[in-house]
């Protein structure tokens, strides 16, 4: 309705817009039934999908209800853990078994020959001898995050190795880091700092308040360690040994026959360790994985698979990155994987993986071993008797929504809320007004019952062809006890028991046994065919409970977009009313102003006439 500002009763004085409104409520009375029974229309809508939802979820449950897998159980015992995690499907075969893991499943590798990480160097010392005094006497060292001032002894240095000895010294007494676990060395006149053992901590140099770093040939944060993150073209102009990219400025090379080529001195300018390590993870036709070891200071380059198919091949064809002598320390000679040995029941046995599954038996090899240890598969009576009762309780649960919303009661005199009135309650009062007006909107509804029809009637029927004497869930102690209940399930558990250890594959062709037939069907099959069926008769009534549909074209949709257009006719009739009301009074307010006119004319001429 267009929102018009409308003043009157000025020459009346009257309040037009109360009289207009007051006339116009029993107007609006014939929208508020639309509206409400859109609303109506919504929330039967709303309820057919939540329930059509707790199917969707049910059908998941029946599904695996229909799977071997998921009543004929085994378990496996070992004799000795940590040799191998081992499973059973429902094709294994009962019985007693011998392994021995005589060699685990291996990847292609190569490995840098040494670590990354070159010493820190320091400028050359070349202006001999070395002061240190009050000005130039501390650093401080950071070791794997432990940081500690050093403070070396004044005086005069004729050698760069006599003021190696006593940094390394100061460093030995310090007590934050122990003897022996940063060695400080000279190399062609510079004084260098590496950590001593094969760990390859993080090592930082810092300022002291007494700067000794100038002195020493290093700045304010130098470190060892190499950098993942920064450009290989500023790490190779930073050291003496220009460790990745020649005079080009040119890294090439390819990993089984995959190339990778970067131009340092154009676009790749930028391009850190890391960034390399991700291309090459990212080119799947490669077919390895790359990463740094951190702990190692090495780079590792492995096959993504296992066996003796897998390989890692690398050819250096530019720059020094690859090769024996590269920054990287890898060779270029083929490596190639391994499979893994067992020996299962006395015979030998080799597999490209440590995860594999033989005569129904899954194997995840952890480690190899020197004895042969003992293995027996066994039925799982509790794992079946479990899925069974889970089954029925997920069963039971749909009953129940089912039949509440069948025989929930209808409170008729409970109709949606309009909007002034909803304006007029509080939202308390609202939510339990609408728990009462939401109710009891699916009683008796014929899809519903025909649902739950086919659910109950199917469960109760024999199951054919089984060559059991359990061919029916009453059979195996599943039945129903009270008639109002309407048609939930009870589980004898001794019965149940009783029947899984007396004749498991009678039992699992009871709820899985396929066929052609429908009475030959297994109760879980029928159940999965019946929820099916279920679902798409709700779907067709009220419209998918999870796919995003542009037009609903089911029957509520259907209808709710019918009365949307009677909504919007009568939103228009409305306004044409409510205008031609409008237009009356203005005419009345004209005719009462043109009467005034006149009445104060007449006034003024009798009063003329009368002086």
């Amino acid at each position: 309705m267009a929102n018009i500002t409308r003043i009157g009763g000025l020459a009346s004085g009257m309040d037009i817009d109360s009289l207009v409104s007051t006339l116009m409520k029993a107007e609006r009375a014939k929208a508020d039934k639309l509206y409400q029974s859109r609303q109506v229309l919504q929330w039967q809508q709303e309820d057919f999908r939540s329930i059509n939802s707790l199917l969707l979820s049910f059908r998941s449950v029946v599904s695996n209800m229909r799977l071997q897998s998921t009543i004929r159980k085994n378990n496996v015992v070992l004799s000795k853990d940590g040799i191998a995690s081992v499973t059973a499907g429902a094709s294994a075969m009962e019985g007693s078994y011998t392994l021995k893991v005589n060699r685990l499943a291996e990847q292609a590798s190569k490995v840098s020959g040494g670590t990354l990480s070159r010493a820190l160097e320091g400028a050359v010392l070349d202006d001999l001898p070395i002061t240190i005094d009050d000005t130039s006497k501390e650093f401080s060292i950071t070791l794997d995050g432990v940081k500690k001032t050093i403070t070396l002894t004044q005086g005069v240095y004729n050698t760069v190795e006599e003021l190696r000895d006593e940094i390394q010294s100061q460093i030995d007494k310090s007590g934050a880091f122990g003897p022996g676990q940063i060695n400080v060395g000279v190399s062609e006149g510079r004084l260098t700092f590496e950590p001593a053992g094969e760990y390859k901590p993080q090592i930082v140099l810092g300022s002291g308040e007494n700067d000794a770093l100038g002195v020493m040939g290093f700045s304010d944060g130098d470190s060892y360690k190499i950098s993942m993150v920064a450009s290989l073209k500023d790490i190779s102009e930073k050291f003496t040994y220009s460790p990745f990219a020649g005079e080009s400025g040119i890294i090439e090379f390819k990993i089984n026959g995959q190339l990778f080529s970067y131009d340092f001195n154009g676009d790749d300018a930028g391009k850190s360790l890391t960034d390399i390590i991700r291309d090459i993870n990212r080119n799947l036709d490669a077919g390895v994985e790359a990463y740094y070891d951190a702990i190692t200071d090495k780079m590792v380059v492995k096959s993504r698979d296992y066996g003796i198919g897998a390989q890692v091949s690398i050819e250096n064809i530019e720059g020094n990155l690859f090769g024996a002598e590269g920054a990287l320390q890898i060779d270029s000679d083929v490596s190639y994987g391994q499979n893994s040995e067992i020996v299962l029941n006395g015979v030998v046995i080799n597999k490209n993986s440590n995860k594999f599954t033989i005569d129904g038996i899954n194997y995840d090899l952890k480690a190899t071993s020197t004895d042969t240890i003992s293995m027996s598969v066994q039925r799982d009576i509790q794992g079946a008797f479990d899925a069974i009762k889970s089954f029925v309780d997920e069963y039971n649960k749909i009953i129940e929504t089912i039949t509440g919303k069948l025989y929930e009661e209808r409170f008729r005199s409970y109709a949606p809320l309009t909007s002034e009135q909803k304006d007029a309650m509080t939202d308390k009062e609202v939510e339990l007004w609408e728990e009462k007006a939401r109710s009891g909107l699916l009683r008796n509804d014929p899809v519903l019952s025909g649902i739950l029809s086919g659910f109950r009637s199917l469960m109760y029927e024999e199951v054919k062809g089984t060559g059991s004497a359990y061919n029916t869930l009453n059979a195996i102690g599943i039945k129903t006890q009270n008639y109002m209940e309407l048609g939930k399930l009870h589980v004898d558990d001794s019965k149940l028991m009783e029947a899984l250890n007396s004749d498991l594959e009678g039992v699992m062709n009871l709820f899985t046994r396929s066929s052609e037939t429908d009475s030959e069907k297994g109760i879980a099959v029928r159940l999965y065919d019946a929820v099916n069926s279920g679902i798409s008769r709700l779907s067709e009534k009220a419209g998918s409970a999870t796919s995003f549909t542009i037009y609903d074209n089911s029957y509520l949709g259907e209808r709710i977009r019918d009365m949307d257009k009677r909504i919007d006719s009568m939103e228009s009739y409305l306004e044409r009313v409510e205008d031609r009301y409008w237009k009356q009074f203005a005419a009345m307010e004209k005719a009462l102003n043109e009467m005034n006119t006149q009445s104060l004319w007449l006034s003024q001429q009798l009063t003329f006439w009368g002086n």
